[in-house]
């Protein structure tokens, strides 16, 4: 059959034709209404997937819930725009009743997602004190962060004399890749390997250099770092070195960016409006670089920052009661083989996590 209308944020920030009149509330309502009902439809999804399917060694289902809500309703900082057209809507001016709004929406997107896992253990059934009668585990891929500032890296780079036929900025989140059009690895290269030396280390520099001064988002600091990784594609010591430009290591991969970026926390590429709201206090003058989104919440950040640890939760009659300080995504496939018996690759990167009697 046809898949169930999910949660469109084209509602909420009034990107689709017809809803640009109508109330926060209604709107807000609308996503709700739409929280409720796809979730409901992915968990009977997996419920009949598991009917149909009783001696399954293995059933993987995914529910939508908390992340567009995550996007939409994140407002847990001053510097947040509570109306993404009004740049003073931030701080004490923000609104307090749309905040605890929001804070509810977001809670029930965690509660519909907790009430969808629940359904499934009972589709599976489980002991007298809750343990699920086969083994369960709840994984996300990500956290959440909240950010106040939309980053127009292609106004950047046109600030910085970049040409476009030379240099192309791809984004996601909060994240960059940089191209270089080199000559003899792009079919339309344009940039001898010499030139690519210095627009690598010049766009390095450009992003390295970002600092947004704005005293109104640097929460006391004369200024604050716009990128906080920057990764540049390592380079052979010989220019003629047939490899040049294919270098790859841990950050950079054969299809990445000559150069890959990560923003600090608080800033992202996606949520520009348009035309962009300029932000209290920046300067008027050029097409701005920073901006206030149309959303709230994001995720891509450095994998490092609390904000971004994501949910590993297993329970089960093969699965022992413990606290396991920290589980990396990659672990995730090696234990379900372990728990299945099954070997796996020598490829595979992660290791087990223990949790087994």
């Amino acid at each position: 059959g046809f898949w169930a209308p999910q949660p469109d944020f084209r509602i909420p920030e009034r990107l689709s034709p017809g809803f640009t009149r109508f109330p926060d509330l209604e709107l807000e309502a609308i996503y709700q209404d739409q929280v409720h009902s796809f979730v409901d439809y992915q968990t009977r999804i997996a419920l009949r997937a598991i009917v149909q399917n009783p001696e399954a060694d293995l059933i993987m289902t995914y529910i939508e819930q908390p992340d567009g809500s995550g996007h939409q309703f994140l407002i847990t900082d001053p510097r947040q725009a509570t109306d993404p057209q009004d740049p003073d809507s931030i701080g004490p001016n923000q609104d307090r009743a749309k905040i605890s709004r929001y804070r509810d929406y977001l809670r029930y997107a965690y509660q519909a997602a907790d009430e969808a896992v629940q359904r499934i253990i009972e589709a599976v059934g489980h002991q007298s004190n809750g343990r699920p009668l086969s083994n369960v585990i709840v994984v996300s891929d990500h956290g959440f962060a909240p950010f106040h500032t939309a980053v127009s890296i292609n106004n950047l780079f046109a600030r910085e004399g970049l040409d476009p036929n030379k240099v192309r900025a791809v984004t996601s989140g909060p994240a960059v890749n940089v191209y270089i059009s080199l000559q003899g690895r792009e079919p339309d290269g344009v940039v001898s390997r010499n030139e690519y030396m210095t627009l690598e280390a010049k766009v390095a520099e450009i992003l390295e250099q970002l600092i947004d001064t704005n005293p109104n988002y640097t929460l006391g600091a004369a200024g604050r770092s716009v990128f906080e990784k920057v990764y540049r594609r390592p380079l052979p010591a010989d220019i003629n070195d047939p490899s040049f430009g294919l270098g790859t290591n841990e950050f950079i991969g054969q299809d990445s960016g000559d150069l890959f970026a990560l923003l600090s926390l608080g800033y992202n590429f996606d949520g520009t409006q348009s035309p962009a709201v300029q932000r209290l206090g920046d300067p008027s003058a050029g097409a701005p670089i920073f901006s206030v989104p149309n959303f709230y919440g994001a995720h891509g950040y450095n994998p490092r920052h609390r904000s971004m640890s994501a949910i590993f939760i297993a329970a089960g009659p093969d699965i022992k009661k413990r606290e396991i300080e920290e589980v990396r995504n990659i672990d995730i496939a090696p234990t379900i083989l372990e728990l299945l018996g099954v070997q796996g690759s020598d490829k595979i990167q992660g290791i087990a996590i223990p949790l087994l009697h």
